[in-house]
Protein backbone atom coordinates (compact mmCIF):
# COMPACT_ATOMS: atom_id res chain seq x y z
CA UNK A 1 0.00 0.00 0.00
CA UNK A 2 1.30 3.47 -0.88
CA UNK A 3 0.40 5.81 1.94
CA UNK A 4 0.59 9.55 1.17
CA UNK A 5 1.48 8.60 -2.39
CA UNK A 6 -0.43 11.62 -3.69
CA UNK A 7 1.42 14.08 -1.48
CA UNK A 8 2.98 15.88 -4.43
CA UNK A 9 -0.21 16.09 -6.49
CA UNK A 10 -2.89 16.99 -3.99
CA UNK A 11 -3.18 19.04 -0.80
CA UNK A 12 -5.90 16.79 0.55
CA UNK A 13 -5.73 13.31 2.07
CA UNK A 14 -8.25 11.00 3.71
CA UNK A 15 -7.01 8.40 6.19
CA UNK A 16 -9.09 5.71 7.85
CA UNK A 17 -8.38 3.67 10.96
CA UNK A 18 -9.08 3.83 14.65
CA UNK A 19 -8.59 7.43 15.76
CA UNK A 20 -7.69 8.20 19.38
CA UNK A 21 -8.35 11.94 19.42
CA UNK A 22 -7.20 12.74 22.99
CA UNK A 23 -9.75 15.58 22.95
CA UNK A 24 -11.33 16.72 26.23
CA UNK A 25 -14.11 14.14 25.91
CA UNK A 26 -11.63 11.34 25.20
CA UNK A 27 -13.31 10.55 21.90
CA UNK A 28 -12.19 7.38 20.12
CA UNK A 29 -13.52 6.61 16.65
CA UNK A 30 -13.27 2.82 16.16
CA UNK A 31 -13.46 3.24 12.38
CA UNK A 32 -12.73 6.89 11.94
CA UNK A 33 -11.93 9.08 8.98
CA UNK A 34 -9.29 11.78 9.19
CA UNK A 35 -9.25 14.50 6.51
CA UNK A 36 -6.03 16.47 6.09
CA UNK A 37 -5.60 19.60 4.01
CA UNK A 38 -1.97 20.70 3.65
CA UNK A 39 -0.65 20.91 7.25
CA UNK A 40 -4.04 20.99 9.00
CA UNK A 41 -6.74 18.59 10.11
CA UNK A 42 -9.83 19.49 8.12
CA UNK A 43 -12.22 16.97 9.68
CA UNK A 44 -12.38 14.03 12.08
CA UNK A 45 -15.53 11.94 11.65
CA UNK A 46 -16.83 8.55 12.64
CA UNK A 47 -18.10 7.39 9.26
CA UNK A 48 -17.80 8.14 5.56
CA UNK A 49 -21.26 9.69 5.43
CA UNK A 50 -19.93 12.73 7.33
CA UNK A 51 -16.83 13.37 5.25
CA UNK A 52 -16.86 17.00 3.99
CA UNK A 53 -17.94 17.41 0.38
CA UNK A 54 -14.55 18.66 -0.77
CA UNK A 55 -13.01 15.33 0.32
CA UNK A 56 -15.76 13.12 -1.07
CA UNK A 57 -13.91 12.36 -4.31
CA UNK A 58 -10.65 11.38 -2.63
CA UNK A 59 -10.11 7.64 -2.18
CA UNK A 60 -9.54 6.96 1.53
CA UNK A 61 -6.31 5.27 2.56
CA UNK A 62 -6.88 2.54 5.13
CA UNK A 63 -4.00 2.58 7.61
CA UNK A 64 -5.11 -0.71 9.25
CA UNK A 65 -3.79 0.93 12.40
CA UNK A 66 -4.51 3.33 15.24
CA UNK A 67 -3.93 7.05 14.83
CA UNK A 68 -2.82 9.21 17.78
CA UNK A 69 -1.67 12.80 18.14
CA UNK A 70 2.09 13.12 17.75
CA UNK A 71 3.90 12.74 21.07
CA UNK A 72 5.11 15.86 22.89
CA UNK A 73 8.17 15.70 25.17
CA UNK A 74 8.78 18.56 27.58
CA UNK A 75 12.04 17.37 29.10
CA UNK A 76 15.02 15.99 27.24
CA UNK A 77 18.68 17.03 27.21
CA UNK A 78 19.04 16.10 23.56
CA UNK A 79 22.69 17.02 23.28
CA UNK A 80 23.72 14.10 25.54
CA UNK A 81 21.61 11.45 23.84
CA UNK A 82 24.43 9.80 21.91
CA UNK A 83 26.06 8.66 25.17
CA UNK A 84 25.42 5.17 26.57
CA UNK A 85 23.47 4.41 29.73
CA UNK A 86 25.60 5.23 32.76
CA UNK A 87 26.35 2.62 35.37
CA UNK A 88 25.54 4.97 38.26
CA UNK A 89 28.24 4.50 40.92
CA UNK A 90 26.16 5.36 43.98
CA UNK A 91 22.92 6.89 45.17
CA UNK A 92 22.87 10.68 45.19
CA UNK A 93 20.71 13.08 47.15
CA UNK A 94 21.31 16.15 44.97
CA UNK A 95 22.17 16.57 41.31
CA UNK A 96 25.10 18.83 42.17
CA UNK A 97 26.81 15.80 43.72
CA UNK A 98 27.14 13.89 40.45
CA UNK A 99 27.62 17.05 38.40
CA UNK A 100 30.50 18.47 40.42
CA UNK A 101 32.07 15.82 42.66
CA UNK A 102 31.71 12.49 40.87
CA UNK A 103 34.88 11.54 38.93
CA UNK A 104 33.05 8.80 37.03
CA UNK A 105 30.60 11.40 35.69
CA UNK A 106 33.49 13.34 34.19
CA UNK A 107 34.96 10.25 32.55
CA UNK A 108 31.71 8.73 31.26
CA UNK A 109 29.58 11.79 30.48
CA UNK A 110 31.01 15.30 30.79
CA UNK A 111 34.32 14.87 28.99
CA UNK A 112 33.07 12.54 26.23
CA UNK A 113 30.25 14.99 25.54
CA UNK A 114 32.63 17.94 25.28
CA UNK A 115 35.30 16.12 23.29
CA UNK A 116 32.84 15.08 20.60
CA UNK A 117 30.39 17.99 20.77
CA UNK A 118 33.10 20.67 20.74
CA UNK A 119 35.39 18.90 18.32
CA UNK A 120 37.11 21.00 15.68
CA UNK A 121 35.84 18.45 13.15
CA UNK A 122 32.33 19.86 12.78
CA UNK A 123 30.97 16.58 11.46
CA UNK A 124 30.99 15.37 15.08
CA UNK A 125 28.55 17.98 16.46
CA UNK A 126 26.51 17.72 13.25
CA UNK A 127 26.29 13.97 13.79
CA UNK A 128 25.09 14.49 17.36
CA UNK A 129 22.28 16.72 16.12
CA UNK A 130 21.20 14.22 13.46
CA UNK A 131 21.36 11.18 15.76
CA UNK A 132 19.59 12.61 18.81
CA UNK A 133 16.73 14.15 16.88
CA UNK A 134 16.11 10.93 14.96
CA UNK A 135 16.19 9.02 18.25
CA UNK A 136 13.20 11.06 19.45
CA UNK A 137 11.43 10.85 16.09
CA UNK A 138 11.70 7.04 15.93
CA UNK A 139 9.94 6.93 19.31
CA UNK A 140 6.94 8.88 18.02
CA UNK A 141 7.88 12.39 19.15
CA UNK A 142 6.77 15.27 16.98
CA UNK A 143 7.76 17.94 19.54
CA UNK A 144 10.65 18.06 22.00
CA UNK A 145 12.86 20.45 23.88
CA UNK A 146 15.45 21.88 21.59
CA UNK A 147 19.08 21.36 20.80
CA UNK A 148 21.22 24.43 21.35
CA UNK A 149 24.28 24.94 19.21
CA UNK A 150 26.92 27.63 19.05
CA UNK A 151 29.42 28.76 16.49
CA UNK A 152 30.56 31.86 14.69
CA UNK A 153 27.02 33.25 14.78
CA UNK A 154 26.67 32.75 18.52
CA UNK A 155 24.18 30.56 20.34
CA UNK A 156 21.13 29.44 18.39
CA UNK A 157 18.50 26.74 18.48
CA UNK A 158 18.84 24.05 15.89
CA UNK A 159 15.66 23.83 13.81
CA UNK A 160 15.29 20.40 12.33
CA UNK A 161 12.69 17.75 11.61
CA UNK A 162 10.58 17.85 14.79
CA UNK A 163 9.08 20.85 16.54
CA UNK A 164 11.38 22.64 18.94
CA UNK A 165 9.62 24.23 21.94
CA UNK A 166 12.30 26.92 22.27
CA UNK A 167 12.32 27.80 18.56
CA UNK A 168 9.08 26.56 16.97
CA UNK A 169 9.75 28.60 13.82
CA UNK A 170 6.07 29.52 13.65
CA UNK A 171 4.58 32.59 15.33
CA UNK A 172 1.40 30.74 16.31
CA UNK A 173 3.43 28.68 18.82
CA UNK A 174 4.68 30.61 21.88
CA UNK A 175 8.43 29.99 22.13
CA UNK A 176 9.59 28.69 25.49
CA UNK A 177 12.48 29.81 27.64
CA UNK A 178 14.18 27.93 30.43
CA UNK A 179 16.89 27.46 33.00
CA UNK A 180 18.62 24.15 33.65
CA UNK A 181 20.96 24.94 36.55
CA UNK A 182 19.71 26.28 39.88
CA UNK A 183 19.07 29.96 40.31
CA UNK A 184 20.70 31.44 43.38
CA UNK A 185 18.11 32.77 45.86
CA UNK A 186 18.83 36.39 44.88
CA UNK A 187 18.32 35.53 41.19
CA UNK A 188 14.70 34.48 41.59
CA UNK A 189 13.54 38.11 41.65
CA UNK A 190 16.08 39.37 39.12
CA UNK A 191 15.95 36.53 36.55
CA UNK A 192 13.04 34.15 37.03
CA UNK A 193 10.35 36.74 37.75
CA UNK A 194 11.20 38.83 34.63
CA UNK A 195 11.27 35.63 32.55
CA UNK A 196 7.77 34.72 33.71
CA UNK A 197 6.58 38.25 32.98
CA UNK A 198 7.22 37.67 29.27
CA UNK A 199 4.04 35.56 29.13
CA UNK A 200 5.85 32.63 27.54
CA UNK A 201 6.27 29.07 28.82
CA UNK A 202 9.38 28.78 30.99
CA UNK A 203 11.06 25.51 32.00
CA UNK A 204 12.88 25.34 35.31
CA UNK A 205 14.66 22.30 36.76
CA UNK A 206 13.39 22.40 40.32
CA UNK A 207 14.46 20.51 43.43
CA UNK A 208 16.22 17.64 41.69
CA UNK A 209 17.38 15.33 44.45
CA UNK A 210 16.04 14.22 47.80
CA UNK A 211 17.86 16.32 50.40
CA UNK A 212 17.05 19.58 52.18
CA UNK A 213 19.22 21.60 49.82
CA UNK A 214 17.25 20.35 46.81
CA UNK A 215 13.97 21.23 48.53
CA UNK A 216 15.33 24.67 49.42
CA UNK A 217 15.36 25.54 45.71
CA UNK A 218 11.56 25.29 45.85
CA UNK A 219 11.37 27.41 49.00
CA UNK A 220 13.51 30.03 47.27
CA UNK A 221 10.63 30.63 44.88
CA UNK A 222 8.98 32.60 47.69
CA UNK A 223 11.22 35.58 47.01
CA UNK A 224 9.21 37.98 49.20
CA UNK A 225 6.76 37.30 52.05
CA UNK A 226 3.68 35.72 50.54
CA UNK A 227 4.97 36.25 46.99
CA UNK A 228 6.02 33.30 44.84
CA UNK A 229 7.73 33.18 41.47
CA UNK A 230 5.07 30.78 40.20
CA UNK A 231 2.50 31.49 37.53
CA UNK A 232 0.80 29.65 34.70
CA UNK A 233 3.89 29.97 32.49
CA UNK A 234 6.17 28.07 34.89
CA UNK A 235 6.82 24.44 33.90
CA UNK A 236 8.83 22.73 36.62
CA UNK A 237 10.96 19.66 35.93
CA UNK A 238 11.67 16.79 38.36
CA UNK A 239 10.48 18.21 41.76
CA UNK A 240 11.76 15.05 43.48
CA UNK A 241 12.55 16.73 46.80
CA UNK A 242 9.15 18.35 47.25
CA UNK A 243 6.98 17.30 50.17
CA UNK A 244 3.23 16.72 49.80
CA UNK A 245 2.50 20.07 51.43
CA UNK A 246 4.65 21.88 48.86
CA UNK A 247 2.81 20.68 45.80
CA UNK A 248 -0.44 22.70 46.16
CA UNK A 249 1.66 25.85 45.73
CA UNK A 250 2.79 24.56 42.32
CA UNK A 251 -0.86 24.22 41.29
CA UNK A 252 -0.53 27.91 40.36
CA UNK A 253 1.96 26.89 37.69
CA UNK A 254 1.56 25.24 34.30
CA UNK A 255 2.46 21.79 35.65
CA UNK A 256 5.38 19.48 36.32
CA UNK A 257 7.41 17.22 34.04
CA UNK A 258 8.00 13.76 35.48
CA UNK A 259 11.03 11.66 34.52
CA UNK A 260 10.66 8.58 36.73
CA UNK A 261 13.42 6.39 35.26
CA UNK A 262 16.13 9.03 35.51
CA UNK A 263 15.04 9.98 39.02
CA UNK A 264 15.10 6.37 40.20
CA UNK A 265 18.46 5.59 38.58
CA UNK A 266 20.15 8.59 40.16
CA UNK A 267 18.31 9.04 43.46
CA UNK A 268 16.35 5.84 44.11
CA UNK A 269 13.24 8.00 44.39
CA UNK A 270 10.98 10.04 42.17
CA UNK A 271 8.50 12.89 42.46
CA UNK A 272 5.49 12.38 44.72
CA UNK A 273 3.10 12.14 41.80
CA UNK A 274 0.29 10.90 44.04
CA UNK A 275 0.41 14.17 45.98
CA UNK A 276 0.80 16.08 42.72
CA UNK A 277 -2.32 14.44 41.32
CA UNK A 278 -4.24 15.15 44.52
CA UNK A 279 -3.16 18.80 44.32
CA UNK A 280 -4.55 19.02 40.79
CA UNK A 281 -1.23 19.53 39.02
CA UNK A 282 -0.84 18.78 35.35
CA UNK A 283 1.80 16.08 34.83
CA UNK A 284 3.72 15.50 31.61
CA UNK A 285 6.41 12.90 30.88
CA UNK A 286 10.01 13.42 29.80
CA UNK A 287 12.71 10.81 29.19
CA UNK A 288 15.45 13.22 30.38
CA UNK A 289 18.65 12.00 28.70
CA UNK A 290 20.44 8.82 27.64
CA UNK A 291 22.90 8.51 30.60
CA UNK A 292 20.02 7.79 33.00
CA UNK A 293 16.78 7.79 31.02
CA UNK A 294 14.62 5.92 28.55
CA UNK A 295 15.44 5.82 24.84
CA UNK A 296 12.33 7.87 24.06
CA UNK A 297 8.79 8.58 25.24
CA UNK A 298 7.57 5.10 24.32
CA UNK A 299 10.07 3.76 26.85
CA UNK A 300 9.24 6.33 29.54
CA UNK A 301 5.52 5.51 29.24
CA UNK A 302 6.30 1.93 30.26
CA UNK A 303 8.30 3.05 33.30
CA UNK A 304 5.54 5.46 34.33
CA UNK A 305 2.97 2.65 34.17
CA UNK A 306 5.12 0.41 36.37
CA UNK A 307 5.43 3.18 38.96
CA UNK A 308 1.70 3.89 38.70
CA UNK A 309 0.87 0.22 39.24
CA UNK A 310 3.15 0.17 42.27
CA UNK A 311 1.16 3.10 43.63
CA UNK A 312 -2.07 1.14 43.36
CA UNK A 313 -3.01 2.07 39.83
CA UNK A 314 -2.62 5.80 40.44
CA UNK A 315 -3.01 6.67 36.76
CA UNK A 316 -5.25 5.08 34.16
CA UNK A 317 -3.84 4.19 30.76
CA UNK A 318 -5.68 7.22 29.39
CA UNK A 319 -4.05 9.44 32.04
CA UNK A 320 -0.62 8.23 30.97
CA UNK A 321 -1.40 8.73 27.28
CA UNK A 322 -2.41 12.32 28.04
CA UNK A 323 0.98 12.92 29.68
CA UNK A 324 2.59 12.75 26.23
CA UNK A 325 -0.16 14.39 24.16
CA UNK A 326 -2.84 16.79 25.36
CA UNK A 327 -1.38 17.65 28.77
CA UNK A 328 2.04 18.91 27.57
CA UNK A 329 0.25 20.86 24.83
CA UNK A 330 -1.85 22.59 27.50
CA UNK A 331 1.22 23.30 29.62
CA UNK A 332 2.94 24.96 26.66
CA UNK A 333 -0.09 26.99 25.68
CA UNK A 334 -0.06 25.05 22.39
CA UNK A 335 -3.34 23.19 22.83
CA UNK A 336 -5.01 25.25 20.11
CA UNK A 337 -2.54 23.75 17.62
CA UNK A 338 -1.39 20.28 18.72
CA UNK A 339 -1.88 17.63 21.39
CA UNK A 340 -5.17 16.21 20.10
CA UNK A 341 -6.71 15.25 16.78
CA UNK A 342 -9.34 17.91 16.15
CA UNK A 343 -10.50 20.04 13.26
CA UNK A 344 -8.24 23.01 12.60
CA UNK A 345 -5.20 21.67 14.45
CA UNK A 346 -1.85 20.80 12.94
CA UNK A 347 -1.62 17.34 11.39
CA UNK A 348 0.99 16.01 13.83
CA UNK A 349 0.30 12.28 14.07
CA UNK A 350 1.66 8.97 15.33
CA UNK A 351 0.21 5.89 13.61
CA UNK A 352 0.69 2.49 15.24
CA UNK A 353 0.12 -0.92 13.71
CA UNK A 354 -3.06 -2.74 14.72
CA UNK A 355 -5.93 -1.92 17.06
CA UNK A 356 -5.53 -3.61 20.45
CA UNK A 357 -8.65 -3.64 22.69
CA UNK A 358 -7.47 -0.74 24.88
CA UNK A 359 -6.17 2.02 22.59
CA UNK A 360 -4.34 3.82 25.40
CA UNK A 361 -2.64 0.64 26.57
CA UNK A 362 -1.63 0.04 22.94
CA UNK A 363 0.29 3.33 22.96
CA UNK A 364 2.03 2.45 26.24
CA UNK A 365 2.87 -1.08 25.04
CA UNK A 366 4.18 0.09 21.66
CA UNK A 367 7.77 -0.46 20.60
CA UNK A 368 9.55 1.43 17.88
CA UNK A 369 8.84 -1.36 15.37
CA UNK A 370 5.09 -0.97 15.99
CA UNK A 371 5.23 2.52 14.48
CA UNK A 372 3.70 2.80 11.02
CA UNK A 373 4.26 6.52 10.57
CA UNK A 374 5.21 9.77 12.27
CA UNK A 375 3.68 12.78 10.54
CA UNK A 376 4.53 16.43 11.25
CA UNK A 377 2.65 19.31 9.64
CA UNK A 378 0.88 16.79 7.42
CA UNK A 379 4.22 15.53 6.13
CA UNK A 380 5.44 11.99 6.80
CA UNK A 381 8.89 12.18 8.38
CA UNK A 382 9.28 8.51 9.30
CA UNK A 383 7.38 5.41 8.33
CA UNK A 384 7.27 1.75 7.46
CA UNK A 385 8.60 0.99 3.98
CA UNK A 386 5.72 0.05 1.71
CA UNK A 387 3.36 1.93 3.99
CA UNK A 388 4.73 5.35 3.12
CA UNK A 389 5.77 6.71 -0.23
CA UNK A 390 8.24 9.55 0.20
CA UNK A 391 8.58 12.29 -2.36
CA UNK A 392 11.33 14.07 -0.46
CA UNK A 393 14.56 15.09 -2.13
CA UNK A 394 16.42 13.15 0.57
CA UNK A 395 15.21 9.94 2.13
CA UNK A 396 16.99 7.16 3.92
CA UNK A 397 16.27 3.52 4.65
CA UNK A 398 16.68 2.29 8.23
CA UNK A 399 15.95 -1.13 9.75
CA UNK A 400 14.12 -1.18 13.10
CA UNK A 401 13.28 -4.47 14.78
CA UNK A 402 14.00 -6.26 11.51
CA UNK A 403 11.50 -4.09 9.60
CA UNK A 404 12.34 -1.63 6.85
CA UNK A 405 11.58 2.05 7.41
CA UNK A 406 12.17 5.25 5.51
CA UNK A 407 13.19 8.64 6.92
CA UNK A 408 12.57 12.01 5.29
CA UNK A 409 15.62 14.06 6.28
CA UNK A 410 14.94 16.99 3.97
CA UNK A 411 15.30 20.30 5.82
CA UNK A 412 14.20 23.78 4.93
CA UNK A 413 16.84 26.21 3.76
CA UNK A 414 20.55 25.70 4.35
CA UNK A 415 20.59 23.95 7.70
CA UNK A 416 23.81 22.89 9.39
CA UNK A 417 22.86 19.23 8.80
CA UNK A 418 22.01 19.48 5.10
CA UNK A 419 23.22 16.36 3.35
CA UNK A 420 24.06 14.39 6.49
CA UNK A 421 22.46 10.95 6.66
CA UNK A 422 21.61 9.12 9.87
CA UNK A 423 23.85 6.23 8.79
CA UNK A 424 26.80 8.61 8.42
CA UNK A 425 26.06 10.18 11.80
CA UNK A 426 25.96 6.74 13.43
CA UNK A 427 29.28 5.77 11.84
CA UNK A 428 30.89 9.05 12.91
CA UNK A 429 29.72 8.82 16.51
CA UNK A 430 30.62 5.13 16.73
CA UNK A 431 34.18 5.98 15.68
CA UNK A 432 34.41 8.98 17.99
CA UNK A 433 33.22 7.17 21.10
CA UNK A 434 35.48 4.20 20.39
CA UNK A 435 38.48 6.52 20.09
CA UNK A 436 37.86 9.01 22.89
CA UNK A 437 41.41 9.04 24.32
CA UNK A 438 42.87 9.70 20.86
CA UNK A 439 40.31 12.44 20.15
CA UNK A 440 41.11 14.11 23.45
CA UNK A 441 44.82 14.02 22.68
CA UNK A 442 44.16 15.49 19.24
CA UNK A 443 42.05 18.28 20.73
CA UNK A 444 44.81 19.14 23.18
CA UNK A 445 47.30 19.41 20.31
CA UNK A 446 45.30 21.68 17.98
CA UNK A 447 47.67 24.51 16.88
CA UNK A 448 46.88 28.18 17.44
CA UNK A 449 46.03 28.92 13.81
CA UNK A 450 43.42 26.15 13.86
CA UNK A 451 41.92 27.62 17.04
CA UNK A 452 41.35 30.86 15.17
CA UNK A 453 39.46 28.87 12.55
CA UNK A 454 37.46 27.16 15.29
CA UNK A 455 36.37 30.52 16.68
CA UNK A 456 35.16 31.71 13.28
CA UNK A 457 33.61 28.70 11.57
CA UNK A 458 32.47 25.49 13.26
CA UNK A 459 29.23 24.66 14.97
CA UNK A 460 29.42 23.04 18.39
CA UNK A 461 26.72 21.53 20.58
CA UNK A 462 25.98 23.17 23.93
CA UNK A 463 25.86 20.93 27.01
CA UNK A 464 23.76 22.81 29.52
CA UNK A 465 24.78 20.69 32.52
CA UNK A 466 28.44 21.61 32.04
CA UNK A 467 30.12 24.89 32.86
CA UNK A 468 31.00 26.82 29.68
CA UNK A 469 34.69 27.11 28.81
CA UNK A 470 36.61 28.62 25.94
CA UNK A 471 38.51 26.30 23.62
CA UNK A 472 41.87 26.94 25.25
CA UNK A 473 40.51 25.87 28.63
CA UNK A 474 38.85 22.91 26.95
CA UNK A 475 42.23 21.84 25.52
CA UNK A 476 43.73 21.88 29.01
CA UNK A 477 40.89 19.72 30.32
CA UNK A 478 41.15 17.35 27.37
CA UNK A 479 44.85 16.80 27.96
CA UNK A 480 44.24 16.12 31.63
CA UNK A 481 41.44 13.67 30.77
CA UNK A 482 43.41 11.51 28.33
CA UNK A 483 44.73 8.99 30.90
CA UNK A 484 41.29 8.52 32.48
CA UNK A 485 39.14 8.29 29.37
CA UNK A 486 38.05 4.93 28.06
CA UNK A 487 36.40 3.92 24.79
CA UNK A 488 32.60 3.93 24.84
CA UNK A 489 30.11 2.17 22.59
CA UNK A 490 27.32 3.91 20.72
CA UNK A 491 24.15 2.13 21.80
CA UNK A 492 21.50 1.26 19.20
CA UNK A 493 19.18 4.17 18.52
CA UNK A 494 16.03 2.19 19.47
CA UNK A 495 15.18 0.08 22.49
CA UNK A 496 13.82 -2.75 20.35
CA UNK A 497 17.28 -3.18 18.80
CA UNK A 498 19.25 -2.79 22.04
CA UNK A 499 19.37 -6.22 23.69
CA UNK A 500 21.61 -4.88 26.45
CA UNK A 501 19.42 -1.97 27.54
CA UNK A 502 17.06 -3.72 29.98
CA UNK A 503 19.82 -5.89 31.54
CA UNK A 504 21.86 -2.72 32.09
CA UNK A 505 18.87 -1.08 33.79
CA UNK A 506 18.31 -4.11 36.00
CA UNK A 507 21.95 -4.03 37.08
CA UNK A 508 21.65 -0.50 38.41
CA UNK A 509 22.06 -0.38 42.17
CA UNK A 510 19.44 2.32 42.75
CA UNK A 511 16.39 0.90 41.01
CA UNK A 512 13.73 -0.35 43.45
CA UNK A 513 12.97 -4.06 43.38
CA UNK A 514 9.42 -3.57 42.13
CA UNK A 515 10.73 -1.85 38.99
CA UNK A 516 13.52 -4.35 38.37
CA UNK A 517 11.02 -7.23 38.66
CA UNK A 518 8.58 -5.57 36.26
CA UNK A 519 11.08 -4.74 33.52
Amino acid sequence: MAFFAEATTTDRLVLTGRIVTMDRAGTVHPKGILCIEQDRIAAVVGDLAHVPAEFAGIAPIDTHGTIYPGLIELHNHLSYNFLPLWSVPRRYTNRNQWRTTEPDYDVCIAMPAKIIGSNIDIDYPRSIARFVECRSLLGGATTSQGLSSSGAGGSKWYRGLIRNVEAPNDAIFPAAGGQTLDYAPEEIATKLVPALARDRPFFYHLSEGTDADARQRFLDLQYAPGTWAIDDDLITIHCTALQPGDLPQLANGAGIVWSPLSNLLLYGSTADVAAAKQAGLRIALGSDWSPSGSKNLLGELKIARIVSDHLGGLFTNADLARMVTSTPAEMLGWSGQVGSIERGKKADLLILEGDAPDPHAQLIDAREDDVLAVVIDGRPRHGRMGFLDFHASRQERIVIGGKDYSLDLTEAGTDMLAGLSLATAIAKLTHGLANLPALAAQAAAVPAHALAYFDRQPVSVDFELEDPVDFSAFQTMALRAVPALKPLALAPITAVDDAGFVPALKANRNLPAYLVNAL
